[in-house]
């Protein structure tokens, strides 16, 4: 029998004492966080000096620690603080890594954001934990999300997700890395879809024990599986948002999204053939996004251009998406829909018309068909808008 080491005790012990960990997981200063965790392993009766800490958070940090398994292999995940990050294979096997959250809310604009704020606190170097695949499949019991948000990208996604978590009860999963590579194998048939939904459920967890409404917002590219992912939540509504195809290609062209790079994204995982790519590839790729949108609009859709927000995420994707808001909630999203999106400290100015202005006669050509696209998604959104009205207006 291997007796356990006096690290391998205090990890156990953090493991259970969730006051510990919101007490240490904070402390992102390495100097605090060496005299608190020595002090805790000196109430817990165990042998470690704050030297010793201090050697193997060196040693964590070096490139080559980072790409090692994690010390803590479990079974199970690991208590609710912890959110999956990073899938991994390891000796013919898929591990999870997760890392613990300190208690942050998800309200950057990404989730890679605050995930990479809460990777380089020490409490995580001496935590990080690993599971083998199955110690997800418990979440695709979890509640699924209020609402799934798929977008053609930079045309108001983000906004979108910062309204939507403007209220602390709200969680907003916005494009988490792990989502998409658990989707890229589902997609390759290397998982059931169903896993899908875990990872999901497991990204959403309940944190704080207040949790009212969730909701996951996807990349631009998942438009491609909408059918393998309306399989996944057959019952839970959607949004599909686009805009103007010019403002985009725009956009794309300055600081091009990974999805508009040739070669950078697997499209086969996707069922995408990249070979199939003409003329200019920005175009050519949000042509696809947007078909497949367009061909995917069901009765739990809710297709919204730009130049509907932000009132439209009120007045329509609010109740698509089954949130009735008090006063003081609305203030805080009507606020929050004020705001730059990917810079929440400054306020929003709109810049379609210096978009407009800014392309070219060779984009606006290469635009012609992803145009053609954008009109059909708006007599769509137009006919269902009608549709809508209709229903309303006729005697219950």
């Amino acid at each position: 029998m291997t007796t356990a080491t006096p690290i391998e005790r205090l990890r156990a012990a953090l493991l259970a004492d969730e006051a510990a960990q919101l007490r240490l997981a904070p402390l992102a200063d390495a100097g605090a966080f060496l005299d608190a965790i020595a002090a805790h392993a000196a109430a817990l009766g165990l042998p470690i000096s704050r030297e010793i800490f201090a050697a193997g958070l060196a040693r964590a940090a070096t490139p080559q620690m980072r790409q090692q398994l994690p010390a803590l292999i479990l079974t199970e995940a690991p208590p609710r603080h912890w959110l999956p990050v990073d899938l991994k294979r390891h000796q013919g096997q898929i591990l999870v890594e997760w890392e613990h959250f300190a208690g942050l809310p998800l309200t950057d604009p990404f989730f890679e954001e605050t995930m990479r704020r809460v990777r380089s606190l020490p409490f995580n170097a001496l935590m990080r934990i690993a599971t083998p695949l199955a110690a997800l499949e418990p979440f695709a019991a979890a509640p699924a999300p209020d609402g799934l948000v798929f977008h053609m990208s930079r045309c108001g996604s983000t906004l979108v997700g910062q309204m939507l978590g403007a209220i602390p009860e709200h969680i907003v999963v916005a494009e988490p890395p792990a989502l998409d590579t658990m989707i890229r194998l589902a997609g390759r048939g290397q998982v059931p879809p169903a896993m899908v939904r875990a990872m999901a459920g497991a990204l959403t967890r309940d944190r704080s024990g207040m949790t009212r409404h969730r909701f996951v917002k996807l990349d631009a590219w998942h438009a491609f599986v909408l059918p393998m992912l309306r399989g996944v939540w057959p019952d839970t509504p959607w949004t599909f948002l686009y805009r103007d195809p010019v403002e985009v290609l725009v956009s794309q062209h300055r600081r091009p999204g990974l999805h508009c790079r040739p070669g950078v994204l697997p499209l086969d995982a996707y069922g995408v053939d990249a070979s199939a790519a003409s003329g200019d590839y920005a175009a050519w790729i949000l042509d696809g996004i947007c078909r497949a949108a367009l061909g995917a609009i069901d009765d739990r859709c809710l297709p919204l251009d730009y130049r509907q927000l932000p009132d439209a995420l009120i007045d329509a994707m609010l109740p698509h998406f089954g949130v009735v808001p008090d006063a003081a909630e609305l203030e805080r999203i009507r606020a929050a829909g004020g705001r730059y999106s990917k810079a929440p400290g400054r306020a929003f100015t709109g810049d379609s018309e210096a978009k407009q202005q800014a392309a070219s006669p060779a984009l606006r050509a290469a635009a012609a068909p992803l145009l053609a696209t954008y009109a059909r998604l708006q007599e769509k959104r137009q006919a269902l808008e009608s549709a809508a009205s209709s229903r309303a207006a006729a005697p219950s």
